[in-house]
C-alpha cells in the first residue's frame, strides 16, 4: 500500500526567516531626540522579540563631550519610558554592551577616520568583514557634511558583507 503525502493546513502560510548576520549601526546624531525616542527603543525592541542579531554594534556619532556610560545611562533612563514592551533590564544589558559613543564634530575628516579604524577594529573582533549600515539623525544642514566625509574616510565604498 502506497503512502498519500498530507499537507499540513497550518503551515502553508509560513515562512522560514534568517536573521541577519551581525553588523554595526552608526548613528549621526546621536544625543538627539530621534536617536533617545525613536530608534534606541525600536532596536531595543527588536532585541526584546529576538529580531536583533547577536553581535550587533551601536556606535552613537555626535560632538557631545560624553563618554560610553553617560550616553548609554541617558538612552535606557529614556526607553524606559517610550519602549513599547516596557523594561527588561537583561535584555537591556545585552544591548547596552555593544552600544559605543563617538564623539566628533559632523566636519571633523579625523573623526571620521577614527571611526572608519574603530569599525576596522570591529570587524577584526568578529573574525571578518561586517555590514554597516549610516543612519543619519541629525538636522539637514549636516547631510552634505556627514556624506562627504564618509565618502573621504573611504566608508561609502560597497563591501562585500558578511
Amino acid at each position: 500500500m502506497g503512502k498519500t503525502a498530507v499537507n499540513n493546513p497550518f503551515r502553508e502560510d509560513l515562512v522560514s526567516r534568517n536573521l541577519a548576520e551581525a553588523c554595526s549601526v552608526v548613528i549621526f546624531g546621536a544625543t538627539g531626540d530621534l536617536t533617545h525616542r525613536k530608534l534606541i527603543p525600536a532596536l531595543y525592541n527588536l532585541a526584546i522579540d529576538g529580531e536583533l542579531p547577536a553581535g550587533v554594534k551601536i556606535l552613537g556619532f555626535a560632538r557631545r563631550d560624553w563618554s560610553d556610560e553617560f550616553f548609554c545611562e541617558g538612552l535606557k533612563k529614556l526607553n524606559r519610558q517610550v519602549s513599547r514592551t516596557g523594561h527588561d533590564e537583561e535584555i537591556w544589558k545585552s544591548l547596552a554592551a555593544n552600544i559605543e559613543y563617538h564623539k566628533s564634530e559632523f566636519q571633523d575628516k579625523d573623526g571620521y577616520k577614527r571611526l572608519s579604524d574603530r569599525l576596522d577594529e570591529i570587524d577584526r573582533e568578529r573574525g571578518g568583514k561586517g555590514n554597516r549600515l549610516f543612519y543619519i539623525a541629525s538636522a539637514p544642514e549636516y547631510f552634505d557634511d556627514i556624506l562627504l566625509n564618509l565618502k573621504a574616510a573611504g566608508l561609502s565604498q560597497e563591501r562585500l558583507g558578511c
